[in-house]
C-alpha cells in the first residue's frame, strides 16, 4: 500500500490510557480461557492502531545529545493484537478511509479474525450487536467482548451506551469527555444555542440536565426601576457535572467503576470508566478493573506534572 497515514494524537496520559485498557485486556482473556465463550475485541474509533508523537531522547542517561524525534507508538488496536491469549474476534470501526485500509493491512501482519467496518462509530456498533452471532444464532450466548470507546470529542451517544447495556454480555471501557462537556455549558443557560443543547441531551441520554446545572437568579431592578429578566445561571461544578454522568451511566449497567482520571496540565479533561451489566460476572469484572484504576490513577497525576 501507498506511504501509511499518520496519526498525530495524544500525549503522557494517552500512554497510561492504553496502557490500563492492555492490562484489563490481559486480564480477561486470562480469565475466560478455557471456559468455553468466544472472546471480543471491539474498538470503535479505532484510528490506525497505532500513533505518531513527539519524544525527547538524549542527556546524560542516554549518554548522548538531547534531541526530539518522531517515535511510531501501538495504539489501542496494535496492543489489543498483542494480547495472549489472543482474542478469537477482533472488530474496529472508523470513518476515515484512509485509517480504514491500514486497519485492513492489520490481517496480514497479525493473521487474525480482523473485520474493519467504515462509518459513524454508533451506527456501526448498532450494527453489529444486532446480528449474527451476538443475536439470532444458536452461539449467541457464547459471544462475550471488551468494548473500548475512545471517541472523538462527544460523539458516543447515550443510546448506544443503553444498547451495550442491553447485550449484558460486554465490559465497556468509555472514555468520557469529562472537559469538552463542560466546555459546552455557558455560565448562563442563554449562551447555549440549540446545536450544544442537541449535543448535551444525546450525551447524556436525556433533557433534565439543565434543570439540575442551572438556577434562576431573582430579578433585579435597573437604576430607572425597570425590572431585569432573571437569568439561569449554572451552578453546577466540574465535579457535580461528572457526578450527574456517573448517576446516568448506572441508571443502565449494574457495574460502574470509579473512574481513572487522564489529566493534562494539571487539570481533568478526561475520565475512563469500566461498565458492565453482567451480574454473575461483576465480582471477577470488579476484580480486574480495582487493580487497574488503582495502579493508574496515581499514574496519571505524576505524568500531569511533569
Amino acid at each position: 500500500m501507498d506511504e501509511k497515514p499518520k496519526h498525530e494524537f495524544g500525549g503522557p496520559w494517552t500512554e497510561i490510557k492504553l496502557d490500563a485498557i492492555s492490562e484489563y485486556l490481559h486480564f480477561y482473556q486470562n480469565a475466560l480461557k478455557n471456559r468455553g465463550f468466544e472472546t471480543w475485541y471491539v474498538d470503535a474509533f479505532a484510528g490506525t492502531g497505532e500513533r505518531h508523537t513527539k519524544v525527547v531522547k538524549g542527556g546524560i542517561f542516554d549518554d548522548g545529545p538531547v534531541e526530539e524525534i518522531e517515535a511510531v507508538l501501538a495504539g489501542s488496536a496494535k496492543r489489543a493484537l498483542d494480547v495472549r491469549p489472543p482474542f478469537e474476534h477482533y472488530w474496529f470501526s472508523e470513518q476515515r478511509p484512509t485509517r480504514v485500509k491500514v486497519l485492513e493491512s492489520l490481517r496480514d501482519d497479525y493473521g487474525s479474525d480482523i473485520v474493519v467496518r467504515q462509518g459513524d462509530a454508533n451506527e456501526q456498533l448498532r450494527l453489529l450487536f444486532s446480528s449474527p452471532p451476538w443475536t439470532n444464532h444458536r452461539h449467541s450466548w457464547k459471544q462475550r467482548a471488551v468494548v473500548f470507546l475512545d471517541p472523538y470529542g462527544m460523539s458516543v451517544g447515550f443510546e448506544t451506551l443503553g444498547m451495550l447495556a442491553a447485550t449484558k454480555r460486554t465490559d465497556v471501557w468509555y472514555l468520557f469527555p469529562r472537559k469538552a462537556v463542560i466546555q459546552q455549558l455557558a455560565n448562563k443557560a442563554s449562551g447555549i444555542d440549540d446545536g450544544k443543547r442537541a449535543s448535551l441531551t444525546r450525551i447524556f441520554g436525556c433533557d433534565d440536565w439543565e434543570e439540575r446545572f442551572y438556577k434562576a437568579q431573582p430579578a433585579q431592578h435597573s437604576l430607572f426601576n425597570e425590572p431585569v429578566t432573571s437569568e439561569q445561571i449554572r451552578m453546577a461544578t466540574g465535579d457535580e457535572i461528572a457526578a450527574f454522568a456517573r448517576e446516568r451511566f448506572g441508571g443502565i449497567f449494574a457495574y460502574v467503576s470509579s473512574p481513572i482520571p487522564l489529566l493534562i496540565n494539571g487539570r481533568e479533561f478526561f475520565e475512563l470508566y469500566c461498565f458492565s451489566n453482567n451480574p454473575p460476572a461483576i465480582d471477577l469484572i470488579k476484580r480486574g478493573v480495582d487493580h487497574v484504576v488503582k495502579k493508574y490513577t496515581p499514574a496519571s497525576h505524576r505524568r500531569s506534572a511533569l
